[in-house]
């Protein structure tokens, strides 16, 4: 009887401690699901994208890890910029002052590809001739799963609660 006794507190102090983790992962996940906005993600592509002057090491890495992130990206999901192309026109950034507006007014990742890997016309992009730039920005692409997941972790968590507290 004392065994069981004690091994029945065991139980309900385990029970407890999964209940106040999954109370805390719904939480989080229901308050940080608005944490990926459009604002974020534009501010860190301004300042960080090829940046040529990071101020120290962990900048640097922070700046290369953005440039290839972006580059990447827009490429995959054929979109430019958080809002779209404007976005590198509109605001100051690091890559105007890298790159004149007459020469680039985007990066070229922006660009209408062929199967090469190179830029289908590489003066009608810089136009901004529809065929040859994409119009479309790249944050749906980024937030549309994360918002998705950290609903997903909000349910299972809120799921598991009444799990727990149904026992």
């Amino acid at each position: 009887s004392c065994f069981f006794r004690k091994l029945l507190i065991l139980y309900i102090i385990l029970m407890m401690i999964v209940f106040a983790f999954e109370v805390a992962s719904s939480i989080t996940a229901t308050v940080h699901r608005d944490f990926l906005t459009k604002e974020l993600f534009l501010k860190q592509m301004l300042e960080k994208y090829q940046n040529p002057d990071p101020i120290n090491n962990d900048d640097k890495w922070k700046s290369e890890g953005v440039t290839r992130t972006w580059n990447r990206l827009m490429l995959q999901n054929k979109c430019c910029g958080v809002n779209g192309p404007t976005d590198w026109q509109t605001y100051t950034s690091i890559f105007r002052t890298v790159n004149s507006d007459a020469d680039f007014p985007w990066p070229r990742q922006c660009c209408a590809m062929d199967l090469l890997g190179k830029a289908v016309n590489l003066d009608g992009c810089k136009l901004g001739m529809p065929d040859y730039f994409h119009t479309t920005g790249c944050f749906e692409t980024i937030a549309g799963p994360m918002n998705r997941h950290a609903w997903g972790v909000a349910w299972f968590g809120f799921a598991i609660l009444c799990w727990t507290v149904s026992i």
